[in-house]
């Protein structure tokens, strides 16, 4: 868990440190200030060769450790490996058609990886657009926000009522020590584009289901906690909605 964090904080710095570098170069040409290009590309040759390494690692990386990956970062992927070549040669040729249309590239593939959607639509409240578990009729209504046919509310506050203080806090640690990176202490921060518990209509079940077989960048913990403190996990995570 700690790793595929690092590695997304690594990710996301070095990324924005490259669209910085490249969108300060690409203002430059279509400036005509041609003089201060060539000097900015000697300066960061060197910084590029390197953002553009570690960009494909850490990438790389992170796509792996999705537990099955979604249509949308194939995408992503794709366009990253079809707007970095292009921004290169157009800086290097000094082509402003090249450079604009990787710039705006760039944009929409930013667009995509905030919204999990090639269509840059945010998931409905209570939908995960990072990849599906297997579908059951269960999953599918919790996943499209149907609480009446996943489980009802006073299911949920029943089973955070049979609690007692002693589970509650021991949960409330776990999730501190597993999932506040990515979720926040609120279950709202969204980190890698981590479920946001607030709004999340996942049943009980299906809480146990991805803590224990993962989702997304989200690694399994079934081999980490015992059945009964994946319970208390999933059920503390109940507590989390609004």
């Amino acid at each position: 868990m700690q790793e595929t964090i690092v590695f997304l904080h690594t990710h996301v710095l070095v990324v924005v440190l490259f669209l910085l570098l490249f969108a300060y170069k690409t203002v430059l040409l279509l400036l005509n200030r041609h003089e201060a290009l060539v000097r900015a590309r000697r300066q960061t040759r060197m910084l590029d060769i390197i953002f553009g390494t570690l960009i494909l690692i850490t990438g790389g990386f992170l796509l792996f450790s999705y537990q099955g990956v979604p249509g949308w970062l194939i995408g992503k992927v794709i366009l990253v490996l079809l707007a970095i070549p292009l921004g290169i040669v157009g800086i290097r040729r000094g082509s402003k058609v090249l450079a604009s249309v990787s710039l705006l590239l760039f944009g929409y593939i930013y667009g995509v990886a905030e919204t999990k959607s090639l269509t840059m639509q945010p998931p409905a409240a209570g939908q995960n657009a990072t990849t599906a578990i297997t579908a059951t009729p269960e999953t599918d209504a919790a996943e499209t926000g149907d609480v009446g046919l996943s489980q009802s509310a006073e299911t949920q506050q029943e089973i955070v009522a049979a609690m007692n203080e002693a589970q509650l806090a021991n949960a409330r640690a776990i999730y501190t020590h597993l999932c506040e990176t990515c979720h926040g202490a609120d279950g709202a921060r969204g980190l890698g584009g981590a479920t946001n518990l607030q709004a999340s209509n996942l049943s009980q079940n299906n809480r146990v289901h991805v803590i224990e077989k993962g989702r997304g960048l989200m690694p399994a913990f079934g081999s980490q906690l015992s059945d009964e403190e994946v319970e208390a996990l999933a059920t503390y995570t109940m507590t989390l909605k609004k």
